[in-house]
């Protein structure tokens, strides 16, 4: 069975928010929110997702301020204490759903497992600096099968 990069890149951003003192729940949706912001907006820059992401909720929600502090080390605006990416925040459930609903428990803790084992091995400052890991714990494992 293939997986992709999607749920890979979730769970490797909970298991990075857990070690980075969130609790599970909010760990889960960062982790979700994280993979969706870098299958969105992979070639789109930061400022310029945030522009967007500030007009969308102005228009949408009436003007509610999104908080740049909660998860400023992950680049993500909060909306109401959740993340807030892609025009909408992401929750506990949402990272449930797109790990264990599509691809079934047993594969969704295999998934886990592998991410748990990378995170493991990064040390706290390569999990405090984005560019740090992206290249030094997600690129040179994104491609492995974690069912191996």
């Amino acid at each position: 069975m293939f997986i992709n990069r999607f749920p890979k890149m979730a769970a490797l951003q909970k298991y990075r928010a857990m070690a980075l003192g969130f609790d599970e729940d909010l760990a889960e949706a960062i982790g979700i929110a994280e993979a969706t912001k870098y299958a969105i907006f992979k070639n789109l820059s930061f400022k310029k997702r945030k522009e967007q992401e500030i007009e969308y909720a102005k228009k949408e929600f009436k003007a509610p301020k999104l908080d740049e502090e909660p998860f400023k080390i992950f680049k993500l605006q909060a909306l109401n204490g959740l993340p807030f990416v892609g025009n909408r925040t992401y929750t506990s459930e949402d990272y449930k759903n797109a790990l264990y609903g599509k691809w079934g428990e047993e594969v969704a803790k295999k998934i886990e497992l592998w991410a748990k084992n990378i995170i493991g091995g990064c040390d706290e400052e390569t999990l405090k600096s984005e560019n740090r890991f992206f290249n030094l714990c997600w690129k040179p494992h994104r491609d492995e099968d974690p069912l191996a």
